[in-house]
């Protein structure tokens, strides 16, 4: 393989004139043909050597019985100096040991699982499913190619089908959860248990494995759930199930003598992985509509549970969300319903053992009172209860929260058509609003493409052009310097290439005394380099400072960048 020339460059300004976040190190360095047609598949940092490994493969045969992968190695020390490269071909068992993040099972495999669905007219349906995954050395993993079975309807030991509520699939076990209401029976005078919540335990056989039936003094309906995700530990893609957690709140869709006459007594419950309640309560939320959109575990096991709530309003749960969503979140979530709304206020609730600590309520004016920017930025963006979308939930050392997310508009049909400024959410350890954060966006996300079509005729020949026009949302992070203030790392989205996005970083403080934001620093986008995709930072022993990784936009020369955070 060739070696070129790195290039240096280190900012060497008036400290007066330098912003918080100061350029320490940049260099550059361009792979061979070869690596460039691969895939990064690895990027491991030696500790003890000081060293930075890029591993990339560049080809998969099959020789005999054995798959023999070839990869070519880049060796780079702590300030990205080029120590050697290498070019090497060995059996996927060899690779296997000496790479943790080399998953390979075998050309083919197949996993077997459930899926359900609700039918128009009638109860759910139970699906069996075949799962053929196939390796793509470039993708670095395995595509899915799904094959539906036998199905099954399942009902109560009455004869009665069930509504689909909700469901989730353990990727490891193939086991199906399903939360379902029991439908009422034609030519029966009795139907108390309609509306009833059910949930079932399927395996991957579509056998009944266990059954919880909820009982509440009054009907309920479903407010949140989330799925606590168990990695599987041969394969991270793929994730179990370990509990679950339900909030219900009251509905009066039902009969007035099953309705809670009180609409703002919710009930939260958790069940582990055998349909067993293990902790249970009863709360009474400040608004009686709650959008909860994420549950945050910390390590120590508390929980918060966070969404906007439409304070001032006295509807039932069941009503409020026919105009705004309810959510499915975590390893396996996914959205039940949406549509826009406009919400009041922002509530948030710890969870200690089993027993509520807080719950409190922030207002819109609130949110107002306490915003913060950047000192230079003109525009200021805050939050008006509008679609806001929520992209990581960070807690600090001192035990405050911080919320980051996204401002987006919709269009007629419900689809986003833009994204907008970005927010943060500034909470104390005791749930209260210490600030709004309010930055103003490079970039707006909105990525287009064209692709054009020959068609060839007797005498002429048409070109027709597709334009595609797509919308992303900025990633963005918090990192946690020594001196306990929080670092704000945003990836602004410049373009796309081969389904990859290319996004530059920005970067600003967030003092945690004073609840302050710093003006936001730009990186990279100057020069042409991006972040890479899976490897946008990088670990370092170098103290208060991060490390950027990418490349230039064809994605042949490297690019390293070590930002001094203080």
């Amino acid at each position: 393989m060739k070696r070129t020339v790195i290039a240096v460059a280190i900012a060497l300004l008036a400290y007066a004139q330098l912003p918080a976040q100061q350029l320490e190190l940049e260099k550059t360095y361009k792979i061979s043909r070869a690596s460039k047609r691969g895939e990064l598949s690895g990027l491991d940092y030696d500790r003890d050597a000081k060293t930075y490994t890029l591993t990339y493969l560049t080809d998969m045969k099959k020789k005999s019985d054995k798959y023999v992968f070839k990869y070519e190695q880049y060796v780079f020390d702590n300030d990205f100096n080029f120590v050697k490269d290498g070019e090497m071909e060995e059996e996927a068992d060899v690779m296997k040991k000496k790479f943790k993040w080399f998953k390979f099972k075998g050309e083919d495999y197949v996993t077997y699982g459930n899926t359900v669905n609700q039918q128009i007219m009638g109860g759910m349906v139970l699906k069996r499913k075949k799962v053929t995954h196939t390796y793509r050395w470039l993708l670095g993993g395995y595509t899915k190619k799904t094959e539906l079975l036998e199905k099954v309807k399942p009902r109560t030991e009455e004869g009665r089908s069930y509504t689909l509520v909700q469901y989730a699939e353990d990727d490891v076990t193939g086991d199906l959860y399903i939360l379902a209401t029991v439908n009422a029976k034609i030519g029966t005078r009795s139907n108390d248990e309609v509306g009833d919540l059910t949930l079932l335990k399927y395996n991957n056989e579509l056998q009944l494995v266990c059954k919880l039936d909820f009982e509440f003094p009054y009907k309920q309906a479903l407010a949140f759930m989330q799925v606590q995700g168990q990695p599987n530990p041969d394969d991270e893609e793929e994730i179990g199930i370990s509990d679950f957690t339900f909030v219900f709140a009251p509905t009066d869709m039902y009969a007035k003598k099953v309705t809670d006459p009180d609409n703002n007594n919710y009930t939260y419950v958790h069940v582990d992985a055998n349909c067993k309640i293990t902790e249970k309560f009863n709360f009474r939320s400040p608004s009686s509509y709650w959008r909860i959109d994420q549950m945050i575990t910390k390590e120590t096991g508390e929980k918060f549970f966070y969404g906007p709530a439409q304070a001032g309003k006295d509807k039932y749960f069941n009503k409020a969300v026919a105009g705004s969503a309810v959510k499915m979140t975590g390893a396996l979530g996914s959205l039940m319903s949406s549509s826009e709304t406009k919400f009041k206020a922002v509530q948030l609730m710890k969870v200690v053992d089993g027993k509520m600590a807080f719950l409190t309520e922030t207002t819109l004016d609130e949110f107002k009172a306490k915003q913060q920017f950047p000192p230079k930025q003109r525009k200021t963006p805050d939050y008006e209860g509008r679609e806001f979308g929520v992209r990581s939930y960070n807690f600090a050392s001192n035990g405050d929260l911080i919320i980051l997310g996204q401002n987006y508009d919709r269009d007629k049909d419900g689809n986003i058509k833009k994204f907008e400024d970005i927010l943060g959410f500034h909470f104390g350890p005791d749930g209260k609003l210490r600030a709004q954060y309010g930055v103003d966006t490079k970039e707006d996300g909105k990525i287009v493409t064209s692709t054009m079509d020959t068609h060839y005729g007797i005498s002429t020949t048409t070109y027709i052009i597709t334009t595609t026009t797509r919308n992303f949302a900025c990633p963005q992070q918090l990192i946690e310097g020594s001196d306990g203030n929080m670092y704000w790392l945003l990836r602004e989205i410049r373009d796309i290439r081969e389904g990859k996005l290319l996004t530059y970083p920005r970067i600003g403080k967030i003092n945690m005394k004073n609840s302050t934001l710093s003006d936001i620093t730009t990186f990279g986008r100057g020069d042409g380099y991006y972040l890479n995709p899976t490897y946008p930072t990088l670990e370092t022993d170098k103290g208060e400072s991060i490390v950027f990784f990418g490349a230039d936009k064809p994605g042949r020369e490297l690019w390293f960048a070590r930002v001094k955070l203080k």
